[in-house]
């Protein structure tokens, strides 16, 4: 059963779609994925303001949402599988457990967000804004996060395996135990990112600054690729990072 309970600023709802009007929608976008677009009515409200927006457990697949006004909705457990949600104000959203897997989340304004356990395998966050977000245990598989903002996120426990997240500032992040295997942070910045037990086999730490992060090992960087721009912290001076051979076109 999806909550549509609404409140807070009723000068920010000013324009929110209807509750009747969201269930209808809610209902149409249902029967479209159900029938491959033979019937129903695909969510497509580009812009739509659902501020505080009750919609837990809703069925969002391939909504197409970009810069939607999503602000403090609860979004528990809702299925966001290749939505299009580019430019969204999602800041401050309730999203435990949300499925985000492939969809485009471009220039998304996620700050202070509730995302943990949340599965974003396959998506684009392409510099989106991720600031203070709890993103504890979530999935970050295969994702796109160049030139994001994570700066005091807490991402301790997530999976970002074979991701790019070049560009990404992680400056006073939790990042302890996060599985980084095999993706590129090509010039991130980890300024006092907190980093024990991470997880950087394969990582590519090229031009990353790294030299206030805390908790790292010798152990961790030596499993990871670097260069002579990459900045480790004063106590790692005399590590030597491996090179990133260049794979040669077939």
């Amino acid at each position: 059963m999806v909550d549509l309970k609404l409140g807070g600023d009723r000068a920010a709802e000013i324009g929110r779609i209807p509750e009747a009007e969201l269930t209808r929608l809610l209902e149409s976008h249902e029967l479209w994925l159900a029938t491959d677009g033979l019937a129903g009515e695909r969510f497509d409200r580009p812009g739509a303001n659902l501020i505080y927006a009750g919609l837990s457990q809703a069925n969002l697949q391939q909504a197409n949402l970009p810069g939607a006004c999503l602000h403090h909705a609860n979004l528990r457990d809702c299925d966001f599988a290749s939505a299009n949600l580019a430019g969204a104000n999602l800041g401050g959203a309730s999203m435990v457990n949300t499925v985000l897997t492939h969809a485009v989340l471009t220039g998304a304004n996620l700050d202070q967000a509730v995302i943990p356990g949340a599965d974003f395998e396959g998506a684009d966050l392409s510099g989106a804004r991720l600031r203070a977000t709890n993103l504890l245990s979530a999935n970050f598989n295969r994702t796109r996060l160049c030139g994001a903002d994570l700066s005091e996120a807490n991402l301790a426990g997530a999976i970002v395996r074979d991701s790019v997240l070049d560009d990404v500032d992680f400056t006073d992040a939790k990042l302890m135990l996060v599985n980084f295997s095999g993706s590129s942070l090509k010039r991130t910045v980890l300024t006092r990112a907190v980093m024990f037990g991470a997880i950087l086999a394969e990582t590519d730490l090229r031009d990353a600054d790294l030299s206030s992060a805390l908790g790292l090992t010798a152990a961790q960087v030596a499993l990871a690729y670097g260069n002579d721009g990459t900045r480790l912290p004063p106590a790692l001076a005399g590590v030597i990072l491996r090179v990133k051979t260049p794979v040669s076109p077939p």
